[in-house]
């Protein structure tokens, strides 16, 4: 069975298409099982779950969850088999906009104060309307010809190296943690996310852990002990030995392997719907995966298409 569990909708403020044209997308990629798992919010998955139930689709209920570890490292979280009444779950979007709306600020102020440009961040959201502006901004920085003489954004130009998606990759790249561009956020603390995940029901599974992971095992190793539920192992953020070194952590301490394309449209256009590298057969992944949820269910008094249909 093919089948993509990481995904976007318009209900993300990066995502592109509506519920019906995303199953449409899905349907032409004969995709049978997905998860809609948008930014902080549900509010397209019983609709997509409607329109997909016609196609003989299959649809999990999910959630990415942005989270905090450590006060400072963001992590995202991907919630699977939540209840989409879950009082927690719909109460992140509301925060989550505030968020944003104070980050964005902070950044743009300390990206005009380190390259002498002069955005306004008004401006840039009215330009960006209902999109994350982040994306409307790093597009205004690349077409600036003063950009091509600054080294910081030589890599992500067109026809660079991380220029696929820049804008993604050179905030991954150049404003985590210890960066100068670093703008803390109030996101939920990680360890508390996989609490209500599970209280909502669900299971919890770290997107791509390379982004925030990489060479921390010891901060692994306390998630999984935590109650952690899985990791993204096969995601197109993974080079293959990130892909084999986190398919063998996942494998070596009892965690789920999960596969996720992490389609959005055209913020991060090199994505396809059903892609994430895998290169072997993912039937056991899946089958895994769905076993872990119906436990879940099962201990909630609830039956296996309440929550996948």
């Amino acid at each position: 069975m093919k089948f993509d569990l990481h995904m976007h909708s318009a209900a993300s403020s990066d995502g592109q298409f509506t519920p019906e044209e995303l199953v449409d997308l899905v349907d032409d990629h004969d995709l049978k099982l997905i998860a809609l798992s948008d930014h902080d919010t549900v509010q397209n998955v019983s609709a997509t779950k409607e329109i997909a139930a016609k196609r003989k689709i299959q649809v999990i209920n999910a959630i990415e969850v942005s989270t905090t570890y450590k006060g400072e490292h963001n992590v995202h979280l991907l919630g699977y088999g939540i209840n989409l009444e879950d009082p927690w779950i719909k109460g992140l979007l509301a925060k989550a906009k505030e968020n944003a709306r104070v980050s964005f600020g902070l950044r743009v102020k300390k990206i005009n104060e380190k390259y002498g440009f002069s955005f306004d961040e008004d401006t840039i959201r009215k330009q960006a309307k209902d999109m994350n502006p982040w994306f409307t901004l790093f597009d205004q920085i690349l077409a600036d010809p003063r950009t091509k003489d600054i080294p910081d954004f030589q890599d992500y130009l067109p026809g660079g190296p991380r220029s696929q998606p820049a804008p993604v990759n050179f905030y991954w790249d150049n404003m985590q943690a210890g960066s100068d561009l670093y703008c803390p956020v109030q996101y939920p603390d990680l360890f508390e996310a996989i609490d209500h995940i599970h209280k909502a029901g669900g299971i919890a599974v770290i997107a791509h852990p390379f982004r925030t992971f990489e060479h921390q095992d010891a901060w692994l190793e306390k998630l999984a002990a935590y109650g952690l539920d899985g990791l993204e192992a096969y995601s197109n953020y993974h080079f293959p030995e990130q892909i084999d070194y986190y398919r063998n952590f996942a494998a070596n301490h009892g965690l789920l392997i999960t596969c996720g394309s992490d389609f959005h449209g055209k913020t991060k256009p090199n994505i396809t719907l059903g892609e994430y590298h895998l290169d072997r057969d993912g039937q056991p992944y899946l089958d895994a995966f769905l076993e872990a949820l119906q436990h879940t269910w099962q201990g909630q008094h609830e039956s296996l298409p309440d929550r996948i249909a």
